[in-house]
């Protein structure tokens, strides 16, 4: 439902001030605070016609409205435009995440960073497996019957599993194997590593096909192992602090939600319909996942090579979404680029 001017300004000047002091507004304090141009009686008319259409609601105990979901999500769609962070900001941002050694540190400090930009819980997601690229395998003998494979991708992921053989492995023919799927895949999508290494089988001499086999085995399931997949998390503290959640049931809900990684994944996927940097954001309601009806997520995506990885902030649905949105988005494009100069 559109709204008129004067019913658009009044409405985000009710979830502004809602969002800032988590207390029912009345007219009066719209009219001392806000330049709307209008008397408090015809304030107080506009509201219960906001009311009327769905956008706020009236807790019984007190004079003043708050946002109802669908009032934020006027609120958030009427954002034109999110704003950069502060030049100290910008500048903090980049030496933080800098100083990272490898693409695990990388994403931790970034979950750690926009925690502390929001005062939300931040999530990020590395870069989907199975489109990166490859740009080294290594075959690491660790016994007679023991090999260590470690892959490495194009956007700093390394990738390591233990391989036990009943045959007794040589050294030369691990290093020849080494060099042959070197030659094949580097560069490859790992998405296509199946039909790589079928086409090679033939080449393989019989009597070393039972090796090639077991590394190609696992190659394949590091690829389709979601196990694999983790979310690095920060500010969970957030979710009980001040001005967070109302309900002990709800921080319960939010706290087991956020301890299966698999969830966290689904949350962050679900959100995302836009491409690269991208901003999303679920609002209440309008979030299917079961008890996450109390909650916000602010959302994007983040370059890396020919894939993306996801990166988000979860809080209430009083969150401050201009905040919010600026810096996932910020956030977004500085870890993006890093990424960037890694691959390169």
């Amino acid at each position: 439902m559109s709204l008129d001017e004067r019913k658009a300004r009044l409405l985000q000047a009710v979830v502004r001030e809602f969002i800032q002091t988590a207390e029912p507004v009345g007219s009066k304090a719209l009219a001392d605070r806000y330049s709307l141009g209008i008397s408090p009686a015809t304030i107080r008319n506009e509201l219960a016609a906001l009311e009327e259409q769905g956008f706020l609601s009236h807790p019984h105990t007190s004079a003043g409205r708050v946002p109802t979901d669908r009032g934020y999500r006027f609120y958030v769609d009427s954002i034109s435009g999110v704003g950069e962070l502060a030049r100290a900001q910008r500048d903090a941002v980049m030496r933080y995440l800098d100083g990272a050694a490898g693409l695990e540190e990388t994403l931790q400090r970034t979950s750690l960073l926009l925690a502390s930009l929001t005062h939300y819980t931040a999530m990020v997601a590395p870069p989907a497996l199975d489109r990166s690229r490859v740009r080294h395998i290594e075959l690491v003998q660790l016994g007679s019957h023991v090999v260590m494979l470690v892959l490495i991708v194009d956007t700093g992921r390394v990738e390591q599993r233990l391989i036990e053989t009943q045959g007794e492995i040589a050294v030369d023919d691990l290093e020849e194997l080494r060099r042959r799927l070197n030659e094949k895949l580097a560069g490859e999508r790992l998405n296509r590593a199946e039909l790589v290494l079928s086409s090679m089988l033939d080449g393989v001499p019989a009597e070393r096909r039972w090796l090639f086999t077991a590394v190609a085995d696992t190659l394949g399931q590091v690829v389709s192992d979601r196990a694999s997949d983790r979310v690095w998390l920060g500010g969970q503290a957030h979710i009980v602090g001040p001005g967070a959640f109302d309900e002990i049931e709800t921080v319960r809900q939010v706290y087991e939600l956020l301890e299966q990684q698999v969830l966290v994944l689904r949350l962050l996927q679900v959100t995302l319909t836009g491409g690269a940097r991208q901003i999303s954001v679920v609002i209440g309601s309008e979030n299917q996942m079961e008890g996450m009806q109390s909650c916000s997520l602010v959302a994007s995506t983040y370059p890396a090579g020919d894939t993306i990885g996801t990166i988000g902030v979860l809080g209430p649905t009083r969150m401050d979404y201009l905040r919010a949105m600026a810096a996932v988005q910020a956030v977004a494009g500085y870890l993006g680029n890093l990424l960037d100069d890694v691959e390169r």
